[in-house]
């Protein structure tokens, strides 16, 4: 009996840990998040940054017919050249919520 008890929590635990893998489908607000920070990547060229992505993505919240995401980002963080801001994005997010297509994207100091 306390081998079934054991494998059923397990079970539970084991597919617990599977969100966000490979395979998985990532919500609408990952997809936007995800969609601003790309295109922010191309802004940057080289240079390094930190976002906090979860935050991005927990910010997003409705502007017209598309999504306004903001959250700060530390571009050359530790470096001399230092400079923290605030990324502001605006995307569309297709019908099926698995891409977004950057309308905007600000870097507000």
């Amino acid at each position: 009996m306390k081998l079934y008890a054991v494998a059923g929590v397990a079970l539970m635990l084991a597919g617990c840990g599977a969100s966000g893998g490979p395979g998985s489908s990532a919500s609408r607000n990952d997809v936007a998040a995800s969609a601003c920070e790309t295109y922010a990547k191309t802004q940057l060229g080289d240079k390094t940054y930190q976002l906090d992505l979860v935050a991005l993505a927990a910010s997003m919240k409705a502007d017209g017919d598309m999504q306004a995401l903001a959250a700060p980002i530390v571009v050359e963080p530790g470096s001399s050249g230092e400079a923290k801001e605030t990324l502001a994005c605006k995307v569309r997010i297709s019908a099926d919520g698995k891409a977004a297509d950057v309308i905007s994207l600000n870097f507000i100091f």
